[in-house]
């Protein structure tokens, strides 16, 4: 339970037995035993005046007789008027003097009245319900008297009656009903036994107190129509009078005991005693109450909030303190954010004084009162030496509950002193100001951590000065703080990675005395030191890693060898793009290449773009490298793939390194490297698509190491296609892979000759030992395709009438040879198959197969090309061997005898198509010139009505459309329609026409 929130002071006394009463700003109405109506005014501000000077002010102002046998049961004010029921007769007085005019009477045999409250119209003129005993009627003041606007029928006299808003909640013996003050429809809340008295209490907004028991009560919503969430208030007696005030509840149980519950926890905060039996109880101003007893009113005059909550957070009943916020101001009202961020403050205040550290940094995270600045003060050695806290709200202000600005380790000795009331046992008191040092510490990181959070937040969202100004105070106190009480660095580390914004300066010397150069390192990353950065973690390289410390009994590095290299690396890449940049990679990449040179590679290839080698030139890397044969390759590469400030001797000089590194593989292995190894494809994939090359110097290179798939790519780079193909097919034994040779080496030629588009993109050629060639590329003879396989409209159809038709070759040279006239590789691919055959004959030893499959393959190849331009039949019976028989050639010669009859027939019917068509075309054409229109001098246009010949015998321009209709040229709409009958003509244009005319505006 917390503390009373009201505290009872006497108000007046009164002569006469008091039987209700009313109050309304500073007047007081009571209702007396005799039938008086009395007035008291309280003659001052009573809502912002000490109830004590309301009480010595009271003043009776006047009296009025409404019953002369019976008391006044009830009286209310509405507006400038007082209304009260007496002996069954309602009447009214003026609120300002009741004595002014004698009471109007607005009707009898009424049992219970109430006044029309929670109208938002300020301006609406009062209206009161009074209950007959068959019926509630509603009257409304019309500016002169009360008048009744409106009737509604009841089972029987209401005992309560309350019209709040647009409704009517009237109890009755057995039920409380609900009517809506438009329509007067009934609808029943609840029943009753009949032997409760009906009470009902407005609480707030739309709510209502409805007593359904002598005790107990439940909460009604009025907008919802239904009963409230809330509990039900359960009082210890027997209620004769209830009321509210701001958000309590009092019931007087009639014995001069007043009980106060909350509205929104239905507990019971306070019970008060007055002196003699309470009669009524009525809601007054300010949140106070007037609790009347039959001789005397005594005024419930609430707590101040910020009192109570002081007093709570004293006692450190924190728990109380919320139970008394949330009962004081509900999760709608405006002013609770405010009063709930100053209880956390407060209370967050009251345990930072008694050392629960943890607990007050909680409650500051829900508060905006705090300020970080005002809870960084008590650790002012931490703090960088020019800051100033009063300029970021670190000034103490009135009270705001915080203790007075001292060290941390002064106020905690201080407040354990406090406690233990003595100075005694010094090293046991040293001890606890040392352990609550530390607990404070480690709740001041986590609450400076999530502050830093939405201090970085708020600087991004808003132009405020605040947090930048308080971010660099933070951080260097959460470092600090992180290297002295954390054992692991993961907080540390994770604070360092998202960025600080310390002063060097505040921090060089204690991560000095710390020994934590890698601090201080990174730190200088930050601001860009990069000098600085290297001069640290290369002092930790040299000494082994760092600071030792002890492990097990064993000396340990704190940082490994390869984390200090990697943070080297990233510093030597981030200064590579600043100036001087060239100087310190000559002081410290030396040392990373004794240490790890595989890791060094970076530095230079992560350089701007205009710049690959970074701020030092090419040669001058490779010097540094030279050593390290893989790091040469590797910035080469990086080199030759940037295409800026690649040189030819660079190309040549990766294609000696990978020569040199297949070389070195050999000399380990004893025997030649496979082909699909990854450094033969690296060398083969590098000559396909390198775009300058030293090919003589490569050439005997590549032939002294067997390298053959690289010395087919150098002869077809430098078109020694024959020396290609013969590798091919005698030292490779690949045919197909000849055949695929020949076809890509014609879809190059054919792309060299024809007139290049800029709209088209350039592609990349296909390689000559790809695994999957293009679809276009693949061969017919030798290296057959799958079936489903067909070539893209797009590319080069593999047939072989679509190779290039070229010249025969010239005068010098023989057939298909290169350096006599045009490269045909098909010509110059048999020419290789009929020599390996001459050769095969002759030395059958040497070639991997006998001259009857070089045979079969000549012939192979003769059928599957028949008909190709780059093997006419001339010229191939040229270059066949003599000795081979005219019956092995027959089913070629007979191809080709076809294929050129076929040739023939097709360009014979070509032609005679081509005469038909204009034969037919120049007859049409004749036909239409034939065609004559006769125009006399009555002949009219139908557009106009005016004659196509005048008076002059001269006949107008006119249009003659095929039904014979003419017009006027001017006359006409569409050359296509008849104006006359709306005939389209379009269509009927003969294709003889159409090829005879010029453009579309000549038919």
């Amino acid at each position: 339970r917390g503390l009373d929130p009201f505290r009872a002071v006497p108000l007046l006394e009164v002569e006469e037995k008091v039987e209700c009463v009313a109050c309304t700003g500073d007047a007081l109405y009571i209702g007396t035993s005799q039938g008086s109506l009395l007035h008291f005014g309280l003659g001052l501000a009573a809502t912002s005046t000490p109830v004590e000077e309301l009480a010595a002010a009271a003043r009776r102002l006047g009296a009025v007789k409404l019953s002369q046998r019976r008391p006044v049961e009830q009286v209310c004010t509405t507006g400038n008027f007082v209304v009260a029921l007496a002996d069954g007769v309602v009447s009214f007085v003026l609120a300002n003097d009741i004595t002014v005019a004698a009471p109007v009477v607005l009707g009898k045999d009424a049992r219970c009245i109430c006044a029309h409250t929670g109208v938002e119209d300020q301006e609406q003129l009062p209206e009161v319900c009074v209950s007959y005993r068959k019926k509630l009627v509603l009257y409304a003041h019309g500016g002169r008297s009360f008048e009744a606007r409106q009737e509604f029928p009841t089972p029987d006299a209401a005992s309560a009656l309350v019209w709040h808003q647009s409704w009517i909640v009237a109890g009755y013996k057995k039920e409380y009903t609900l009517y809506s003050d438009s329509s007067g429809l009934p609808r029943e809340i609840c029943g009753l036994d009949g032997k409760v008295n009906p009470r009902i209490a407005i609480v707030s907004g739309s709510e209502l107190l409805l007593m359904i028991q002598e005790s107990a009560g439940f909460f009604y919503n009025l907008s919802t129509q239904q009963p409230s969430s809330k509990g039900t208030v359960t009082w210890p007696r027997k209620v004769v009078a209830c009321a509210t005030a701001g958000h309590y509840i009092l019931g007087s149980t009639g014995v001069g005991q007043v009980d106060v519950f909350g509205v929104r926890d239905q507990k019971n905060w306070q019970t008060l005693t007055m002196q003699g039996a309470v009669v009524s109880i009525c809601s007054a101003f300010g949140g106070r109450a007037i609790v009347a007893s039959e001789g005397s009113l005594t005024c419930l005059d609430p707590v101040p909030f910020e009192r109570q909550i002081k007093k709570l957070l004293l006692q450190a009943r924190i728990a109380d303190a919320l139970d008394l916020l949330n009962s004081t101001f509900g999760p709608e009202d405006p002013s609770r954010e405010s009063q709930l961020s100053r209880l956390h403050a407060l209370a967050g205040w009251g345990l930072f004084r008694d050392l629960q550290f943890s607990k007050a940094f909680q409650h500051f995270m829900y508060s905006s009162d705090v300020k970080v600045a005002r809870v960084l003060v008590f650790w002012r050695r931490y703090l960088p030496l020019a800051w100033d806290p009063a300029a970021v709200g670190g000034k103490p202000t009135v009270d705001d509950g915080a203790p007075e600005q001292c060290e941390i380790e002064e106020f905690i000795r201080a407040q354990l002193m406090e406690k233990q009331g003595s100075a005694e046992q010094p090293s046991a008191s040293a001890s606890a100001v040392s352990a609550n040092v530390g607990m404070a510490n480690a709740a001041l990181v986590s609450f400076l951590l999530r502050q830093r959070e939405a201090l970085l937040s708020q600087e991004h969202g808003q132009a405020s000065k605040d947090p930048g100004q308080l971010l660099p105070a933070v951080d260097t106190a959460l470092l600090k703080l992180l290297i002295e009480t954390d054992e692991d660095d993961t907080r540390l580390q994770r604070l360092l990675e998202g960025g600080v914004r310390c002063v060097i300066e505040d921090l060089e010397s204690f991560l000095r005395e710390r020994q934590r150069p890698d601090v201080l390192a990174r730190l200088c990353k930050v601001h860009g030191r990069h000098e600085m950065v290297l001069q640290e973690w290369s002092a930790m390289l040299r000494d082994g890693g760092g600071v030792a410390t002890s492990t097990g009994g064993q000396k340990a590095p704190r940082f490994p060898t390869a984390q200090i290299v990697a943070e080297m690396v990233a510093a030597l890449c981030a200064a590579a793009r600043a100036p001087g940049g060239a100087e310190l990679l000559r002081s410290y990449v030396p040392l990373l290449l004794k240490v790890n040179p595989a890791a060094v590679l970076p530095v230079f290839t992560t350089g701007t773009p205009g710049r690959p080698s970074g701020p030092l030139a090419s040669s001058e890397v490779l010097e540094l490298l030279k050593d390290h044969g893989e790091l040469v390759r590797g910035f080469l590469e990086h080199l030759v793939a940037s295409k800026e400030g690649a040189e030819p001797r660079h190309f040549v000089q990766l294609a000696l390194g990978y020569l040199t590194q297949v070389a070195d593989e050999q000399k380990v292995s004893g025997e030649a490297v496979s082909a699909a190894s990854s450094s033969r494809r690296k060398l083969l994939n590098f000559l396909e698509e390198s775009s300058s090359l030293d090919i003589a110097m490569l050439l005997p290179r590549v032939e002294d190491m067997g390298l053959l798939q690289e010395k087919v790519v150098l002869c077809s780079r430098s078109v020694q296609h024959r020396e290609a193909l013969r590798v091919l097919v005698e030292d490779l034994n690949d045919l197909p892979r000849a055949e695929i040779y020949c076809r890509l080496v014609e879809e190059k030629l054919k792309r060299a000759s024809r007139p290049q588009d800029r709209r088209e993109r350039p592609q990349a050629e296909p390689s000559i030992f790809s695994d999957e060639p293009p679809q276009w590329a693949r061969g017919i003879v030798f290296g057959l395709r799958k079936k489903a396989d067909a070539a893209p409209a797009s590319q080069p159809s593999s047939a072989p009438s679509a190779a290039p038709k070229r010249a025969a070759v010239g005068a010098s040279g023989s057939p298909g040879d290169e350096q006599g006239g045009e490269t045909r590789p098909m010509m110059l691919f048999l020419q290789v198959l009929l020599g390996t055959f001459l050769g095969a004959e002759q030395r059958p030893g040497e070639y991997p197969k006998v001259a009857a499959e070089y045979k079969e393959a000549a012939l192979s190849l003769l059928m599957g090309y028949a008909g190709h331009s780059d093997l006419p039949t001339h010229e191939v019976v040229g270059v066949l061997p003599a000795s081979w028989p005219l019956e092995c050639l027959a089913g070629y010669f007979s191809k080709c005898a076809r294929l050129c009859l076929h040739e023939r027939r097709s360009s014979m019917f070509e032609e005679s198509l081509s005469s038909m068509a204009y034969l037919k075309t120049f007859g049409a054409w004749a036909t239409e010139r034939m065609r004559k229109v006769t125009m006399d001098k009555e002949k009219c246009c139908p557009t106009c009505n005016r004659r196509f010949v005048g008076q002059d015998n001269v006949a107008k321009a006119f249009v003659a459309y095929p039904n014979e209709t003419c017009v006027h040229l001017q006359c006409k709409e569409d050359l296509s329609v008849c104006p006359k009958t709306g005939q389209n003509f379009a269509d009927n244009l003969s294709m003889y026409c159409s090829a005879l005319c010029a453009d579309a505006g000549d038919r």
